[in-house]
């Protein structure tokens, strides 16, 4: 399946609102027709007869990371200074190979910011550009083939690109975005049988725009930490949401589930949370300046470098918006799905940051 950058000539021919996954209300669900064969889909499962979808690969998998390694690490300073934030979080987790650990010569690394509103940086409802920009830049150093930066955003993509200044940085770095069009989307299957209620279970099958990370080897995650309305907040885990396709909004009743379902369906190499300026409340899509505290809690610009998406969220909702993990639902459904599936071997899962800071694998260093 062919790629594209995201430019001005491609988005304008495309329209600023044009509909990325078809949909109309069918019995059952919603209808979605897929250009590439036209098959149709209803509700969240294929049509009688279709083959299963596939699921997505295990991309922390082929990462030689030591039991004994750090799985947080938090880098504090400014806003000034966000290159060298980045670059501590990393190299708190391998002080001896930095992103080197995470990414291999020849590597497709697949970049997921939160693009998903047009605003301006400032404002915190997108990840910083300049963390997107040292990420690439880290990558690039590591020698990756290739660099490629995507979202499904909930806006014009062209315009949230743009506005949160992402693009600019990609084209600035030598990497590519890629956008979503009808034909990059496709059913995954979350599990083999019909979700469980009872077990906190959401999603069956449903579309993912997933062509992006078909061709990668390695799959990093950068989110900023906010406020959320339905969630209480978006952070690592929720940004995997930005993904999914069809008529997402339909999943909001099921909030915590999905997003616990996502941190099943999602094994990313690495996760690294924004918290240069975090949104306090009004979020996710904020608008006021005064929603707005760098470093929330901490009360200093922050990034945070993880390969526990789980304990991440954990360390973040508290240190950062100071709020009670034991009371944000998805953090024990996530752990609890990957522990059951993972048995607690190479996928981390754990909902207690504290576990990793009585182990002494929670770093901190300022820059």
């Amino acid at each position: 399946m062919a790629e594209q950058n995201l430019t001005r000539r491609e988005c304008l021919v495309r329209g600023a609102g044009a509909v990325l996954v078809a949909g109309v209300a069918a019995a059952g669900g919603y209808l979605l027709h897929d250009r590439r064969g036209g098959a149709a889909f209803t509700g969240d499962r294929l049509t009688d007869g279709a083959a299963a979808p596939p699921g997505l690969p295990d991309f922390f998998a082929q990462v030689d990371f030591p039991a004994s390694s750090p799985r947080i690490s938090v880098a504090l300073g400014d806003e000034a200074c966000i290159e060298q934030m980045v670059r501590t979080a990393v190299g708190g987790l391998d002080p001896a190979r930095g992103m080197g650990r995470f990414v291999a010569p020849g590597d497709v690394v697949v970049i997921k910011p939160n693009v998903g509103f047009d605003r301006p940086p400032y404002l915190g409802a997108t990840t910083h550009p300049e963390v997107v920009r040292c990420v690439i830049r880290l990558c690039r150093e590591a020698k990756a083939r290739e660099v490629i930066i995507t979202d499904n955003p909930i806006e014009a993509p062209e315009a949230c690109f743009a506005k949160s200044g992402i693009a600019r940085v990609v084209a600035e770095e030598g990497a590519r975005i890629v956008v979503p069009t009808e034909d990059r989307f496709e059913w995954v299957a979350f599990r083999p049988h019909k979700p469980d209620a009872a077990k906190g279970e959401a999603l069956h099958q449903w579309p993912l725009f997933a062509a992006p990370l078909r061709r990668a080897t390695k799959l990093i995650g950068i989110a900023p930490v906010k406020d959320h309305n339905l969630a209480s907040a978006s952070m690592a885990l929720k940004n995997w949401y930005g993904l999914l396709g069809g008529r997402r909004n339909q999943l909001h009743q099921a909030i915590h589930e999905v997003i616990s379902d996502l941190a099943l369906l999602f094994s990313p190499t690495l996760v690294i949370a924004d918290a240069t300026r975090v949104m306090m409340r009004n979020g996710p899509t904020g608008g006021r300046i005064t929603d707005v505290k760098p470093g929330g809690e901490l009360g200093r610009p922050a990034v945070i470098a993880s390969v526990d998406p789980v304990a991440c969220d954990a360390w973040c909702y508290q240190k950062l918006l100071g709020r009670d993990p034991a009371r944000l639902k998805y953090l024990e459904l996530a752990s609890a799905k990957i522990q059951a599936v993972a048995g607690g071997a190479h996928r981390f899962g754990e909902a207690s940051w504290q576990t990793y800071e009585r182990a002494g694998k929670i770093t901190t260093a300022s820059v």
